[in-house]
């Protein structure tokens, strides 16, 4: 599947802060999925790092921060986390979603 990456984010302090989506292998071998036959056509080993559900990374520009950040995600009214990152650690942080986003989409909603 493709990653959706947002515009800058300001997470507290910290700036240019981004949080990319990607939408796991669920999606990625549905029929929604405009590049399924791209997808399933990949030789093994190729496919990367991809979870069932996706996963969300968050990662910090250029500014610097010693500090552990500590957030909880909500997929419509589930949540997920408390997730941890210290971006004096590394710059990208990534964790894997354990509820299968589709099924929490508004009614009405682009489909994806």
């Amino acid at each position: 599947g493709f990653a959706l990456v947002s515009p800058p984010l300001q997470i507290g302090d910290l700036s240019d802060v981004r949080l990319q989506f990607s939408p796991g292998d669920g999606w990625a071998a549905s029929g929604r999925n405009p590049k399924n036959k791209a997808v399933s056509a990949r030789p093994a080993g190729k496919a990367g790092k991809v979870s069932e559900h996706g996963s969300v990374k968050l990662k910090l520009g250029n500014a610097a921060s010693s500090e552990t950040k500590k957030f909880f995600l909500y997929v419509r009214s589930v949540r997920q986390g408390p997730f941890e990152c210290n971006f004096a650690e590394k710059a990208v942080h990534e964790w894997q979603l354990d509820v299968d986003w589709r099924k929490h989409l508004e009614p009405g909603s682009l489909p994806l």
